[in-house]
């Protein structure tokens, strides 16, 4: 994995697009947002990151079931 660390804070976008910040600092954001199911992730949730294809990154929670595609911001 990328990244494993807890769940700091997690925003939504005018998109509602998911903007989570990790417990290590890192901010990541969802690509491709899902309309009709917001994640069910809340503060404290185990966030595990790794490398997808082409470049891309997959986020998962030990809270969700569900896999998200997300990218770094600074």
């Amino acid at each position: 994995p990328l990244a494993i660390s807890n769940l700091a804070d997690i925003r939504y976008d005018s998109r509602g697009a998911f903007l989570l910040t990790l417990q290590n600092g890192q901010v990541w954001h969802q690509v491709d947002p899902d309309f009709g199911t917001k994640p069910r992730m809340k503060v404290g949730a185990k966030i595990t990151i790794s490398p997808g294809a082409m470049g891309s990154y997959n986020l998962k929670s030990d809270q969700d079931s569900r896999m998200y595609k997300v990218e770094p911001r600074s």
